[in-house]
């Protein structure tokens, strides 16, 4: 973190970003054991992977029409939010209403031609204006509401969170986006900005072309010799081509020694202005003169929105029917002006339309620049292992003629689903970095698509020195010194344009300003000439800043060695174990340096965390003053490395992160071990004694860390603050809120109208229904469902919920009694059947008694009866009552309501039956061992008399009770059986223990 009142915006932005994400989603801290989520987020069509536990390890969210990919458009239309395809409902009739194409807008100022230029390409019909503080897009909808690109933004992202829960079951906060190659430091931080607003946490941003690359090396084997392949992707707005490098490397596990697979991108390139909407565009402008040129609108069809909007539509459908035929035709109804369309074209045609305007050259353009930087690896096109084409563009067959030519005839493989491999490598790389899921160990890092210079701000040596090299794999942390440092500085990052292109809509080469302050003030603090360290970070998704800034002082100085005083030992028994041994402990500064020193921080490389082999940074010597890149190594695993290791040099000692105290000294061991040999004695008796020593001194060297003040400014595109972020995520609640209303208020009125409905035709159609209700009444509620259903197509269609569900139950409070009643015509006769069945059980029961049940008292079965006898008078009064009601009034009683008298009855007769017998009194003590013996004898055949009993009784089954108290005699019985096996014989008490043992 950056110290110092005026911290960069990069860690006010960090440091805000969780409690922005709680405010809005309303929840507490995130759950470690959710679902991730892979998002590949195209300029036309979002998908989403998702891995989540107990589920196939990783699979494509479905959204709620069923469908494995999403169009990527918000609309507000009529007061309400539309999004993705229902959005989309709505661009032939309101085509200024619907916004698509947001993520090719983010991160851009709409005052460079870039920008404009990208508007009048594609037709895009909404109104764009500029945010007044930032520069950048703010969108225009319906009723001159305005919102910012990264709120449209983020409510895709929400949309994406909400099918991934919904598949996955439970709550998603983490998730890897992936981005187009090209994306620079504005885009990148203007889609976090859009992720902070949708309560999404970005694990990383990663290319999608790296995605691509670890989804078809995830399941196979390599060597370390290394296999290259070519990765080439065309989407609807860009195309771009990769360079990889799959190899192998060892790891141990469990002990063992294992083979893991890992990539490397070598190269990327890339062309932002071409893509499959371009050839769409061109069939678009085609159909446009035709259309004119033949009808001779009043208004061309060109300057119609509606008209480009319906025609846009058939445009990709033609397409799509020309790359598996040689002609496809084109079908609007009402284009424009209210003419129908109807044309057809060839496939010949428009080949040679996209010939002539180059758009299968520029296609190919990102594969050929690929093609010639092999030489610079020492490879040829012979040592390519695979050229996999993925991207829904390339089923264009001249977009493939275009690219095996460009081959040389090799043909293409396409192993990989070209519109699904983006997204489940996203959902790989978010797996790989959850610390929920355990997956197989890949070694995966995106690359550096820009390359970064630093300016050290010095008069006398006005250069730009590397930062971070081109294609140089991230997350990295390089550390810039400037030693001799009495003032303040100031840094300059720049794009290095020797080295490639500017990002898309970037006119400056500056990525930002540091300014580093505080020095003077460090400087006087210890009156010694220290040096600045300024900590830069390339985080996993690619973003530049500087995590902090230190000024190192070092002090030496001559300090006294104390002597060491020993005191007379004193005689002790032989201790057990070992004496620990005192000794000065010099601090593992390797280890200690991690808060300070690059590559032991926790924010490591992809591809060291993932097990693969670390890279390599590389280094000016240390007696390059200008800008040192300061490289520690960490005392465990090598972290954040840059290149070719050999060359890496630290500028003086590795001396870690040490707070303003004493650094031990090497020398201090010898010294110590010196005093105490030569500090020994004894006295008369032959004791040990102290005796004093020369002084001795020792050099001590003490490292001081101050931290220094870090303002970051000069953004080509300044980011969103948090007040920005926190309003946003206000608006985003509100929409919400509206939402969730609107769903209730569409359920309610779908709930009323269903019900107008069925009950209408229930009461048609049952026969019981009409046997309970007269015609009077069947007219009266026929009335009510007509007025409902016409206030509900008239005046109320845009009533509340509440009124809804109250006009609804109204409604229904008459057609549940209606439905109750007739149900009754079957359920009260049986209910009263069976309540005379159990009268006359009950009467059977208590009779039977007599003679099963002696025990039970006379008073018990007299209240049993009384009871029966007070239910059997209330049933009688009901059903009378009932006689005298015709089937269309309310009816006396219901099935339940004798149900509810019955159940204390059955229980009370249930508990008589269960009644056991009570136990005979204890025999009397036995006077002698004859007497106890003869009692003992006599005892099973007392005990036998009750079961002869009982086994006398009629059996009248489980109603009457017998089977209880039969059964609790033969118990008793099989106890004084037991008694009498163990006084005969051990034999048979032997095979029973063994039997239970068995058991």
């Amino acid at each position: 973190t950056v110290a110092g009142p005026t911290a960069t915006m990069v860690s006010m932005r960090r440091a805000a970003r969780n409690i922005l994400a709680a405010a809005a989603l309303l929840c507490c801290a995130h759950a470690a054991q959710a679902a991730v989520l892979g998002i590949d987020y195209g300029s036309e069509y979002v998908k989403v992977s998702i891995v989540a536990p107990g589920r196939t390890p990783i699979s494509i969210v479905i959204n709620e029409i069923s469908k494995r990919k999403s169009t990527a458009a918000v609309s507000f239309t009529g007061g309400d939010r539309w999004l993705m395809e229902e959005a989309m409902n709505y661009n032939a009739r309101f085509p200024e209403r619907v916004f698509t194409r947001m993520r090719d807008l983010l991160g851009k100022q709409t005052a460079v031609p870039a920008f404009q230029e990208y508007l009048a390409k594609y037709r895009l019909p909404y109104t764009v204006v500029a945010d007044p503080t930032r520069g950048t897009a703010r969108v225009v909808a319906q009723g001159g509401v305005e919102y910012a690109v990264e709120e449209l933004v983020a409510m895709v992202l929400q949309y994406a969170m909400k099918i991934g829960e919904s598949m996955g079951k439970g709550q998603i906060k983490d998730a890897v986006i992936a981005v187009p190659p090209y994306f620079g430091q504005t885009h990148r931080y203007a889609l976090y900005d859009a992720a902070d607003i949708a309560g999404l946490n970005i694990l990383a941003e990663v290319s999608d072309l790296s995605c691509a690359a670890l989804q078809w090396g995830i399941d196979k084997e390599f060597n370390p010799n290394g296999t290259w392949t070519i990765i080439y992707d065309m989407g609807a707005t860009s195309v771009g081509a990769a360079l990889v490098r799959y190899s192998s490397f060892e790891s141990k596990e469990a002990g063992k020694k294992k083979t893991n697979g890992q990539f490397e991108i070598k190269a990327v390139k890339w062309d932002a202005s071409t893509g499959g909407e371009d050839m769409d565009m061109l069939l678009l402008d085609h159909f446009l003169a035709e259309f004119d040129a033949k009808h001779k609108p009043v208004v061309a069809a060109a300057d119609a929105p509606k008209a480009i909007g319906k025609l846009r539509k058939q445009v990709r459908k033609t397409k799509e029917i020309l790359s598996a035929n040689k002609e496809a035709p084109l079908s609007v109804e009402g284009m424009h002006e209210d003419v129908d369309f109807r044309s057809t074209i060839h496939r010949d045609k428009f080949e040679e339309m996209a010939t002539a305007v180059g758009l299968f050259e520029r296609a190919v353009a990102p594969l050929k620049a690929i093609i010639a930087l092999l030489p610079d690896f020492n490879i040829t096109l012979e040592d390519i292992h695979a050229v996999e084409v993925i991207g829904g563009a390339t089923r264009v067959p001249g977009v493939k003629t275009a690219l095996v030519a460009a081959m040389g005839g090799r043909e293409l493989d396409q192993h990989l689903d070209s519109d699904e491999s983006v997204a489940m490598g996203a959902g790989l790389f978010a797996a790989n970095m959850s610390t929920t899921f355990r997956m197989r160990k890949f070694g995966a890092a995106d690359a550096a698509p820009y390359s970064f210079q630093v300016d050290l701000g010095q008069a006398d040596k006005p250069e730009h020195k590397v930062l971070l090299p081109l294609y140089k794999r991230f997350p990295v942390r390089r550390i810039v010194s400037i030693p001799n440092a009495t003032d303040n500085v100031f840094f300059t990052v720049y794009h290095n344009t020797t080295a490639g292109p500017l990002p898309p809509g970037i006119t400056v080469d500056k990525v930002a300003d540091f300014n580093i302050t505080g020095v003077p003030e460090a400087a006087d603090k210890y009156n010694v000439t220290g040096k600045i360290n300024a900590h830069f970070a390339v985080d996993n998704s690619g973003l530049m800043f500087m995590e902090k800034a230190e000024y190192q002082v070092d002090v030496v100085d001559m300090v006294e060695v104390p002597p060491p005083v020993k005191e007379t030992p004193k005689v002790k028994p032989p201790p057990k174990t070992p004496p620990k041994t005192s000794k000065t402990t010099i601090p593992d500064q390797s280890a200690n340096g991690g808060k300070g020193a690059v590559g032991a921080d926790d924010a490591d490389d992809a591809g060291a965390a993932a097990g693969g082999a670390g890279g390599g940074d590389t280094k000016e010597a240390a007696a390059d003053a200008d800008a040192a890149e300061e490289v520690e190594k960490p005392a465990a695993r090598r972290l954040l490395e840059d290149e070719d290791a050999s060359e890496v040099t630290a500028e003086g000692k590795d001396e870690g992160e040490v707070p303003a105290d004493v650094t031990a000294d090497p020398d201090a061991l010898a010294a110590d071990d010196a005093s105490a040999a030569d500090g020994n004695g004894t006295d008369a008796d032959g004791n040990a004694t102290a005796t004093p020593a020369e002084p001795k001194m020792r050099q001590r060297r003490r490292v001081f860390r101050i931290p220094l003040n870090v303002a970051e400014t000069g953004r080509a595109v300044p980011p969103m603050t948090p007040d920005d972020i926190t309003v946003s995520i206000a608006v985003l609640k509100e929409l919400a809120t509206k939402d969730e209303e609107k769903r209730r208020q569409e359920a309610a009125k779908s709930n009323l109208e269903a019900y107008i409905y069925s009950i209408r035709d229930k009461v048609a159609e049952d026969e019981d229904l009409r046997r309970v209700t007269d015609e009077a009444q069947r007219e009266t509620f026929s009335e009510a469902l007509t007025e409902a259903e016409d206030w509900l197509y008239s005046d109320g269609p845009d009533s509340t919920a509440e009124v809804f569900n109250a006009r609804k139950a109204a409604l229904q409070d008459v057609g549940d009694e209606w439905i109750t009643r007739a149900k009754e015509l079957e359920r009260r006769p049986d209910a009263v059947a069976k309540a005379r069945d159990f009268v006359d059980l009950a009467h059977k029961t208590v009779e039977m008694f007599n003679s099963t049940k002696p025990w039970i008292s006379e008073e018990e079965k007299e209240t049993l009866l009384a009871n029966v006898s007070t239910f059997v008078t209330w049933l009688d009064d009901k059903v009378a009552a009932q006689e005298g009601k015709a089937l269309t009034e309310a009816p006396a009683f219901s099935a339940a309501e004798v149900g509810v008298e019955l159940r204390p009855l059955e229980g009370k007769l249930a508990k008589l039956k269960k009644k056991a017998a009570p136990k005979p009194p204890p025999p009397p003590p036995a006077a002698n061992k004859t007497d106890a013996d003869a009692n003992a004898t006599a005892a099973p055949d007392a005990d036998a008399a009750p079961d002869v009993e009982a086994d006398s009784t009629p059996d009248v089954g489980a109603d009457v009770g017998v089977g209880e108290e039969g059964g609790a005699s033969a118990e008793k019985a099989g106890e004084d059986g037991a008694k009498t096996e163990e006084e005969v014989g051990a034999g048979s008490a032997g095979e029973k223990d063994h039997t239970e043992l068995r058991h």
